[in-house]
This record gives structure tokens, C-alpha cells and sequence, in this order.
């Protein structure tokens, strides 16, 4: 049932919208989801707190039939996690395999899905159900540009990429703050080694000065840099870009002044209308 609330706020208004969050979380109580074992925990980055550097945990469950058949990593597909009185929240398998799936999480204080997750111990069990509905946009050249935890999105869809016949070039840009708040390097190195000249990837910290690394930010300059040589195909290069919204926003923006438009340039999109 809708709601309607009434202007200006004021007790009144506070009461009804108070009344609309119940009702919603009535409806977010149906989305019951199905059982997911937690198997195993692995910590990919200790907590620092020294520096503000957060832990990231690798949760590794078992898959329920509804996951496990037809879920498409590489077409964007999510898994919503139910959170206990609260909406669900949607995270990307860092990695599937045969009755298992990876999620790949930044642990953040107080955070309520984050947190959630954490509590859960291994024998204890998860809802979850699955969401997304994309379709690949072919192209020669792919830019896969990540910020922060959106690696645990952005490496195993250039896992998929570099097995795609068409995609004859992938590079990833991954920034982060510090070395220390990066993990996956021998996946990288791996993939590197597995497809020289196809497959690269380029590091920016944007507090730390490191060997092999870019300093700054990946902001309108960074970009440029790092795929302007691909202008002159710019009708054959996609793009990828995981981040919060705010940062995706702008890495779009500065894609589009670099000579890459917007949204013709998504790797993924909605699929089109019939």
C-alpha cells in the first residue's frame, strides 16, 4: 500500500514517514531469499587502524540451485544478501566454482550489511537471491577502472574478458589509498603473465608514493593517460567503471571529455527493448 507523506515534516509528518519505513519493511521481510552456508572466511587485508586501513575478508559459501544455475558473472549479475531488518544488499561474486560462490567484502565500523556479513560464523546460513539483467556490449579494446573494493567487481569481470575472442586488449586501472588497502596481486601478476601484450593492469595510490605505481588520483588526467591512445576506436572500446556512484559519475564524465561518450561506451548495459 502506498503512503503519502505529508509536506512540511513537522510530528506529524515524522509519524507518517515513521509508519512508511515499517510498511516498507514489511514488503522487505518477503524477500526471504535462499539458505547460503557460510564454508569459509580468509582475510585479504588486516586492519590498521593506525592508518584508517579496513579489513577485507573473503566469505566463501555454499551455493544455493537458485545462484548456482545461470548466474552470469560476466553479464553483471548480483547476489542481493538479505540483511536483517534492513533492505537487501547487492554484492558481487568475487569468484564461482562448482556448489560455492566468493563474496568479497570491505568490513567497515558499524557498517550494517558489512557488519552482518562479519557476524556470520562458518556453519551459520545467509538469504540470498539474485538480481541483474545486462547484456555485454562487444568490443575490441576494454577498460576495466575500479576504485577501492569495486576490484572485487572489476577483476573477475576481466577474468571473463580476457576469454572473450573479441576483446583483443584489457587494462586495468585500480586506485586505492595505499599499497597496504590492495590485495589479489598474484591474480593480477597471473593474469599478466597468462595474456602478455592482451592483458594489463596499472596501480594508482593516492597516498603513497610506490615503485610500479601511479601517485594520485584517477581523475580526469589519469584517464586520459591511460586510455587516450584508444581514442581513435573509441567506437570499439567499452568501458567499465565500479566505484560508489559518485566516483562512477564523474569517471563517466571524464571518459566522455577524453573522447569516450557515454553511455554508447558501457561495457554493460540494460538490454534494448525488442
Amino acid at each position: 500500500a502506498a503512503v503519502a507523506v505529508a509536506p512540511g515534516g513537522g510530528a506529524g509528518g515524522t509519524k507518517i514517514a515513521a509508519v512508511a519505513r515499517r510498511l516498507a519493511m514489511g514488503t522487505l521481510a518477503q524477500w526471504q531469499g535462499a539458505p547460503a552456508a557460510l564454508l569459509r572466511k580468509e582475510t585479504l587485508v588486516e586492519a590498521v587502524p593506525e592508518t584508517g586501513q579496513l579489513p577485507v575478508r573473503t566469505l566463501t559459501f555454499a551455493a544455493p540451485a537458485t545462484l548456482a544455475e545461470g548466474f552470469r558473472i560476466d553479464l553483471g549479475h548480483v547476489v542481493k544478501v538479505v540483511i536483517p531488518e534492513f533492505k537487501p544488499k547487492s554484492y558481487t561474486m568475487s569468484a564461482a566454482r562448482q556448489g560455492e560462490f566468493d563474496l568479497t567484502v570491505k568490513m567497515y565500523p558499524g557498517g550494517r550489511c558489512s557488519g552482518y556479513l562479519d557476524s556470520v560464523a562458518v556453519g551459520e546460513s545467509i538469504s540470498v537471491f539474485r538480481r541483474g539483467v545486462k547484456e555485454r556490449r562487444p568490443g575490441a579494446r576494454v577498460g576495466l577502472v575500479a576504485f577501492g573494493v569495486g576490484i572485487t567487481e572489476a577483476l573477475p569481470i576481466a577474468r571473463a574478458e580476457v576469454e572473450k575472442p573479441d576483446a583483443r586488449e584489457i587494462h586495468l586501472l585500480w586506485g586505492a589509498r595505499t599499497f597496504g588497502d590492495m590485495f589479489w596481486h598474484e591474480e593480477i601478476a597471473a593474469l599478466e603473465r597468462e595474456h602478455p601484450g592482451r592483458f594489463r593492469a596499472t596501480s594508482v595510490l593516492s597516498r603513497e608514493d610506490r615503485k610500479g605505481c601511479r601517485r594520485g588520483r584517477i581523475d580526469a588526467g589519469a584517464l586520459a593517460d591511460v586510455f587516450g591512445g584508444w581514442r581513435g576506436e573509441a567506437d570499439t572500446t567499452r568501458f567499465l567503471v565500479v566505484g560508489t556512484k559518485a566516483m562512477m559519475r564523474e569517471a563517466e564524465r571524464n571518459l566522455e571529455a577524453a573522447g569516450f561518450p557515454w553511455p554508447a561506451s558501457a561495457l554493460l548495459a540494460k538490454p534494448s527493448s525488442p
